[in-house]
């Protein structure tokens, strides 16, 4: 019987390695956290629970710029074409309980680029001052939610939950 002992070594070596390369590089992709947010915002604090978008999503707009309930516009075509939900876009000077609400406020920590996103279960909340603050919430927003709201068609099966935070962030525009 011949046993073949540098080729054995070299094998459990090589599985040692892959085994390592899995536990500590893979799994960590798959078990990371329900924040998917890169870069990463300035600030980030987890909060228990998630927010459940409902069988008729409804957007409010504080505010009157044009660009900006534009900008919810499409992202509301976008929820509807790939949940098949019927979303509404409503603008004013108002805020609804359950829902995502975009709202304009003048704060030193926003400037030109910055945004507060706030999601609790009932619902999101996107502080802004300016449309570049608005577009960064917006992107970070559709980093929380599945995978599906980057598609281009109906998606089925799909569970629109997004994980409970708070995010305070300025991104460089």
């Amino acid at each position: 019987m011949v046993h073949d002992w540098p080729k054995n070594a070299a094998m459990k070596k090589k599985g040692t390695l892959l085994l390592f390369l899995i536990t500590g590089c893979v799994l960590p992709l798959f078990s990371q956290n329900n924040y998917p947010i890169l870069p990463k915002p300035s600030r980030l604090e987890e909060r228990q629970g998630q927010f459940l978008l409902s069988a008729n999503p409804i957007i409010a707009v504080a505010g009157t710029d044009p660009a900006l309930r534009r900008l919810v516009e499409t992202f509301a075509q976008q929820i509807g074409r790939v949940s098949g939900r019927d979303t509404k876009v409503f603008a004013g000077n108002f805020r609804i309980k359950d829902g995502i609400n975009f709202v304009v406020l003048k704060d030193p920590k926003l400037g030109k680029s910055g945004y507060f996103l706030e999601v609790t279960p009932q619902r999101i909340v996107i502080t802004a001052e300016q449309m570049n603050g608005f577009i960064g919430g917006l992107e970070s927003l559709k980093k929380l939610m599945p995978t599906a709201i980057f598609s281009t068609e109906k998606v089925e099966g799909v569970l629109w939950r997004i994980p409970c935070c708070y995010i305070e962030d300025q991104p460089d525009f």
